[in-house]
């Protein structure tokens, strides 16, 4: 069932309309089998507002076997069960309430992306499963603002193990150029669309997030 499914998952929202191939994306691979394995799993998806009418940005068919899947945006609209701003995500969801939550080209538009993730691990169970898919490489687009791009060091840097987190696999996702007739040059530097995350909630989240700074061992050493 699990080779199966993965093999008909087609992204949503941005990206909606391009086959994703699970072979190449180890780390929606590793979400939906580690995803498969849990017993009717309660399912949060950050996200879920229609932009376009008739595009559904729903990933229901990830996880089949869901007890409940909820989606939820900071508005309501088609697709939509709960109506929640992610930075104030646990004063609606309550902590630890979540076995997987799933976040599709969304972290872009997060004003503040640190505080986004704090809430979005404090609302998932210890043992809880994380996939974030959001942008590297990507033209701007206002759903309702647009703040960020990420690389895979990024998305480290905002699930970290001081948050009791574990980052599994971080991976980019479609290719792509850069073109500009003023710096032709960069059409040859690496660039993606996407970037994206699977994670596990090891550990009960802190109630302050925990910043992991480069080379703070080395501070007041020369």
């Amino acid at each position: 069932m699990f080779k199966g499914a993965v093999r008909r998952v087609v992204s949503g929202l941005a990206t909606h309309g391009i086959e994703r191939d699970v072979a190449t994306n180890p780390a929606l691979a590793a979400f939906m089998q580690r995803s498969a394995a849990l017993e009717r799993p309660r399912v949060l998806e950050l996200g879920t507002r229609r932009s376009h009418p008739d595009v559904s940005t729903r990933h229901d068919e990830w996880v089949p076997h869901a007890s409940e899947y909820v989606g939820s945006d900071i508005e309501s609209g088609i697709d939509v069960d709960l109506v929640a701003d992610v930075h104030r995500l646990t004063s609606i969801t309550g902590v630890e309430s979540y076995d997987i939550i799933v976040s599709c080209s969304t972290f872009e538009h997060f004003k503040y992306p640190h505080l986004a993730a704090h809430e979005i691990m404090k609302a998932l169970r210890v043992g809880g499963l994380l996939f974030v898919q959001t942008h590297q490489t990507f033209p701007l687009h206002a759903h309702p603002y647009d703040y960020f791009r990420y690389s895979t060091e990024a998305m480290a840097g905002l699930f970290g193990t001081r948050m009791g987190f574990e980052a599994v696999k971080i991976c980019y996702e479609f290719p792509s150029r850069i073109h500009s007739p003023n710096a032709r040059h960069l059409a040859y530097g690496p660039s993606f669309l996407n970037v994206c995350l699977f994670g596990e909630k090891r550990t009960p989240t802190p109630d302050e997030y925990g910043y992991e700074l480069d080379g703070e061992g080395d501070i007041g050493h020369r």
